[in-house]
């Protein structure tokens, strides 16, 4: 009899634990989570997203350095071709380099840009020179851009 309810105490605490262990802040932890997080809670790690829906494709894989996106970012259609790419660079921070490719997977045009944190919100724009292709890949023109706005067009 004293080892019966012995028993379900024991039975009780290691459910009580287990359930415990279920509901923590942390998030999935492990090689096993599709995302991870750092001590800080912020990405770290590699990041993927997927389209709804039962045929599962993917929409974007990214790097995470403790919340800041590192390396190359891949961002994909509903249908699984490559849209662009995003380069970030180590150093000036919100530095990128981006490419636009067409379906066919020739580059369509490729430049930088830049993320800017103002008072009323983060700002994204390109800036500099960004060579644009026919879907052939033959330069066609070079546009150049200031804060986002189109400065000149160099038709070749």
């Amino acid at each position: 009899m004293v080892t019966t309810s012995y028993c379900r105490v024991l039975l009780v605490l290691g459910l009580l634990a287990l359930l415990s262990s279920c509901s923590a802040t942390k998030g999935p932890v492990g090689f096993w989570s599709e995302h991870r997080s750092d001590a800080a809670l912020q990405p770290h790690g590699p990041w993927r997203a997927y389209y709804p829906g039962p045929p599962r494709r993917l929409a974007t894989r990214e790097r995470f350095r403790h919340g800041r996106v590192v390396g190359r970012s891949r961002f994909y259609d509903s249908s699984g071709t490559l849209e662009r790419t995003e380069k970030h660079a180590k150093a000036p921070a919100g530095v990128l380099s981006i490419t636009y490719f067409y379906p066919n997977g020739r580059v369509l045009r490729t430049g930088q840009a830049r993320i800017v944190a103002e008072p009323d919100g983060a700002h994204f724009y390109w800036f500099g020179e960004w060579p644009v292709y026919s879907a052939a890949g033959k330069l066609v023109k070079i546009e150049y851009y200031e804060t986002g706005k189109l400065f000149s067009v160099k038709n070749i």
